[in-house]
This record gives C-alpha cells, structure tokens and sequence, in this order.
C-alpha cells in the first residue's frame, strides 16, 4: 500500500482542530494530498423531533450551515502554508453515507472518535463504526480525548487468522515502517491452540520485517471473551500510541453487530487506532 491521498473529516470544535494537525503531519510523512470533507445536513437529515416546530427546525438548517463554512475556513486556514496539495469537499446528505463516499477516493479516512464533549461543536454524531463498515478504506480513528503526533513511536498490532486482520496489518503497512517499535500480538487461549498459530503469527511477522517494519512478537494468555481488555491492557503495558487491528461486524436489521475486539476498542480506547474491515 502507498499513500497518495489522505481523506480527513473536519467540522467546528478542539477535536476536529487536533485530528487536522494530525491529518496534515500524516500527509506530510507521505507527500500525500490531504482532502478535507464535511458534510451540510439537508432537510430530510434533520431530526424528526424538530419538524413540527419551524423555528427549531430552520435554526437547525442555520446552524448546519454555518457549522459547513467553520470547517471550511479552519481547513483554509491551516493548511494554507502546509505545503500540501490539498482539497475541500463539502458534501450534503447523510453524514456517514457521505464521508464513506469520499473515502472511496483515498488511501485512508481518519475521523473522530466517538467520545465527542457534546459542547465540541459540530452539529451531527460520526459513527467511525459505520463509517468503517461502509468505506472500503482503513480509518484511522482519533478519540477526542487524545493529542497524538506522527509519526507513532510504539504501535501495537492485533493478529489473527482472518481476512480482516490480514487487511489491517497490510494497510497499516506504510505507517507501521515509519515507527521505532511495532509489537504483533494473538491472544492464545491453550497450548493446543497456541501449537496452531505460532508459525502464522511468525510468518506474519517475517512478513512485516520483508517491508521494514522494526517488529517483534508478543503471545497473551487468556480467552477470546476478554480479547479487547487484554489487547487494550498491553498497549497500556508497552506504552503503545497506535492500535491496529482488524474491524469484525455484520449487518443485522440495518444495525452493525460489531466484534468484540472492536466493540472493546470503539468504546475504551484513549489512543489513535487503525481499522480495517
């Protein structure tokens, strides 16, 4: 995988101010062109509470609006002297149906997490969940609460068998050369189950180092109900400012039914991580 386009969701509020440094740091490491996006919610995407009541409904168009031109002069604004070919996009519809569309034409999305100050700005929620499921494209979550830099010095890398970890770890690829350490890690439930895996997580290992990337192997006890708490718990561990691990879900009743590793991760994790499905 290389990088030549890096797609990054910005609206108003501190949180969208730190995930566009981060976007324009992570363009820079690339030479990639660095595409803004955010999305001016239509009519039909106003809450259905506020159609009755004229007033609350065209105050929400208003505030749509203008929360579209704050984004847009934030990402002029920083990223005039960037040195970056840049683009903006302001897209209208549903939120994750148009950040997902946008994705298509990147390498990698990086968006907000889901623990958003509900005083941060921002006038729609950003289900990285959703977006995820519905790109095509690794994304690269920012939980609000963190103030990441890039490169990642510590990255810790989830394995196993599956087509989505296997996507992950070579779309984190170029991200993954760029780090002092990456750690690879299974969880292994027995030693029968460990005996199975061992030349795979090795072989996925010779795998990265092939690309460069400075990695080694670390093999956690315990079962796969507990697997998001145990990798969580080892990034804490090492010390770890990126996560990368697979994205597990199914689509049930027009709802995502996610994994419990990415469930776990979505919901707890305080550092940036990466997401393929």
């Amino acid at each position: 995988m290389t990088v030549k386009h890096v797609l990054v969701h910005v609206e108003p509020g501190l949180g969208s101010e730190v995930r566009l440094k981060y976007a324009i740091a992570f363009a820079h490491a690339f030479d990639a062109k660095l595409i803004g996006v955010t999305v001016t919610l239509p009519p039909t995407e106003i809450p259905s509470a506020m159609m009755g009541e004229a007033q609350l409904f065209n105050a929400a168009l208003q505030s749509s609006e203008e929360a579209s031109t704050f984004a847009s002069t934030q990402f002029a604004k920083m990223t005039s002297d960037c040195g970056l070919q840049t683009e903006w996009r302001n897209g209208e519809g549903n939120p994750t149906e148009v950040v997902a569309a946008e994705a298509g034409r990147a390498d990698i999305a990086i968006v907000g997490g889901t623990d958003r100050d509900v005083l941060d700005g921002g006038v729609y929620n950003l289900s990285p969940a959703d977006v995820l499921m519905t790109c095509g494209r690794p994304v690269l979550v920012l939980p609000n609460a963190a103030v990441p830099t890039f490169p990642h010095k510590r990255v810790l890398v989830a394995w196993k068998n599956s087509p989505e970890a296997a996507r992950a770890v070579h779309d984190a690829i170029p991200v993954l050369r760029l780090a002092d350490e990456v750690v690879l890690s299974e969880i292994v439930a027995n030693e029968t189950w460990n005996g199975r895996y061992t030349i795979s997580i090795n072989d996925v290992a010779d795998h990265l180092r092939a690309h460069g990337v400075p990695v080694k192997v670390r093999r956690i006890q315990g079962g796969s109900g507990d697997a998001g708490g145990l990798l969580l718990g080892l990034a804490t561990e090492i010390a770890a400012d990126l996560f990368v691990a697979g994205g597990y879900g199914h689509s049930r009743l027009r709802e995502w039914v996610l994994g419990g590793v990415t469930a776990s991760v979505l919901e707890q994790a305080r550092i940036p991580y990466l997401l393929s499905h």
